[in-house]
């Protein structure tokens, strides 16, 4: 039986940091050790419009230890002057399967993640998935 693990795929992506949530997803692919790929979300913070952010990410993953950090970041929906800070995560496959870990951006606000795969073959998924905007 072999050790190797493959993330590449789309996860389901949800984030809590204090005063706010991030839902979305993340599309990976892995070639040996190294990540790639985008993440994109729903930010709502309290007393504030919910907008979406995509971010191009890289990483590694190292045993069942997954590090991953934002190189670009887009505003993709928002009504508002938005200044956003860039990500970095750092998580542990579980026997789950799902990738858990804390989260920290550039300004130092720190969260908790969670990162679920799914089949979009099986699911039905659309590239699109409704972030059910207010």
């Amino acid at each position: 039986m072999s050790d190797t693990i493959d993330i590449t795929g789309r996860w389901l992506f949800s984030e809590g940091f204090g005063y706010g949530t991030d839902t979305g997803y993340a599309d990976l692919e892995q070639i040996g050790s190294r990540i790639s790929g985008t993440l994109q979300f729903a930010e709502q913070i309290e007393g504030e419009e919910t907008f979406i952010i995509r971010q191009e990410i890289y990483g590694t993953l190292t045993g069942r230890i997954v590090s991953l950090k934002s190189k670009s970041c887009e505003i993709l929906f928002n009504n508002q002057d938005i200044i956003y800070e860039m990500d970095s995560w750092r998580g542990r496959i579980n026997t789950d399967g799902k990738i858990t870990g804390e989260s920290i951006d550039d300004e130092g606000t720190s969260g908790k993640f969670v990162m679920e795969r799914v089949n979009v073959q099986a699911s039905g998924s659309s590239d699109d998935i409704s972030f059910r905007i207010n």
